[in-house]
């Protein structure tokens, strides 16, 4: 019913994943599965929803409080999560960044630490810093089949005064992991004794494959610490259209964030997202099954080659979520100088750095696996070409 395996010539469009990996690398003359950027095309009822759009011909100054942004939200929260967004609770902002950085400038004093769980997503790192915040590792510990969290560590850091804020990332980028309803519970138990605000980043929520996601709105009482922010970008593909929401019942942050907002001019919404919202989660949730039975063959293929291929250098499982792949090294020997050398000049291929996701050094890279097949065939041969020239050079 649906091409994933569709090949679309992305050149000449200003793509970052293409275009854009000077910005990252020495070179755009490789393969790209570094960026969580799909090579997939948007479903058509969103493409067919910003045509019709366009077709009126004046894209004016739009407002969001209205049903065409509240109901298709609270539509895909109560279908596909069995969870209930009241309107009161529900916003519109520019993007999921900009909502957390808001908020962490909101709820902390420069030089107080954000919590993270590391490794992390890399921009929460550059955005905690940038506004004169302080990292706070709560390392993600691999137990040889799922990451977890060491609660008691965790806790110890809650403790600490200047501990304000903890940056919550559910489903977990880079590792794929799902917190259980028992760590959910863990995590708002301790953050509720010792007044840490919850931010949660919950933008790759619909690639939760085993289970319904559980979002934290679900534990969310009135005036409660918390709130929850995502976007239709990574879903749908249409991260090049900025919009997010967030959701939270604490009556201080509601009135911070607006105030934030309305101050930098950026209270009207993008128009062009209104609509795609409203197609996206009222007419595409076949295709989000669809799509993630294609990232599961895909992840299922990755594995299948490493274990045949580069089992002697490479560490690998499937995550509970995510299009993203958290591949490790370790046992390979290689520095990960060593390996991103090799990946680039002789595989020619742009894969997440792994140090980038840490507050150290790193034994991993990412690997994005929403693409089609041919073109995933072709980059894990190329990482095993660059993992033979490390063998053949070091033996």
């Amino acid at each position: 019913m649906y091409d994933f395996n569709e090949v679309i010539d992305r050149s000449h469009t200003q793509s970052i994943k293409y275009e854009g990996m000077d910005l990252v690398y020495e070179t755009t003359d490789m393969l790209p599965f570094w960026i969580a950027d799909m090579d997939i095309a948007t479903p058509q009822p969103i493409l067919d929803a910003l045509h019709g759009r366009l077709d009126h011909r004046i894209i004016g100054y739009t407002k969001w409080q209205q049903d065409k942004f509240y109901e298709p939200i609270k539509h895909w929260y109560r279908t596909r999560f069995d969870t209930r967004v009241m309107n009161n609770d529900l916003f519109y902002a520019p993007t999921v960044l900009y909502t957390i950085t808001e908020s962490i400038r909101a709820l902390t004093q420069p030089g107080e630490g954000v919590i993270v769980n590391i490794p992390s997503y890399n921009t929460f790192l550059t955005l905690i810093e940038a506004n004169r915040r302080v990292v706070v590792p709560s390392p993600l510990v691999f137990d040889g089949q799922t990451y977890k969290m060491d609660f008691d560590a965790f806790e110890s850091l809650c403790q600490r005064p200047d501990m304000k804020v903890f940056l919550f990332c559910n489903p977990h980028n880079p590792t794929g992991k799902v917190f259980t309803t028992e760590e959910l519970d863990e995590i708002v138990s301790i953050c509720e004794a010792h007044d840490v605000f919850i931010i949660a980043d919950e933008i790759h929520m619909d690639f939760v494959r085993q289970q319904p996601h559980q979002s934290l709105i679900n534990w969310m009482k009135p005036d409660s610490p918390m709130i929850v922010t995502s976007c239709l970008g990574k879903t749908f593909n249409i991260s090049g259209l900025p919009h997010a929401y967030y959701v939270t019942k604490n009556r201080f942050l509601k009135m911070e964030l607006s105030r934030q907002i309305l101050a930098a001019g950026i209270g009207n919404p993008n128009a062009l997202a209104l609509n795609a919202i409203e197609a996206g989660y009222m007419e595409c949730a076949d295709w989000v099954d669809a799509l993630n039975d294609f990232i599961l063959e895909n992840m299922k293929f990755v594995t299948n080659y490493i274990e045949t291929h580069l089992d002697d250098v490479l560490g690998v499982y499937i995550p509970d979520a995510t299009f993203l792949m958290w591949i490790d090294f370790s046992k390979s020997g290689y520095s990960e100088e060593e390996v991103q050398q090799a990946l680039q000049t002789v595989g020619k291929v742009a894969v997440g750095i792994g140090s980038t996701y840490m507050h150290g050094d790193s034994t991993h890279f990412r690997l994005n696996v929403a693409c089609d097949h041919a073109r995933l065939e072709e980059g894990m041969v190329r990482i095993k070409k660059a993992f033979d020239h490390l063998k053949n050079n070091h033996s």
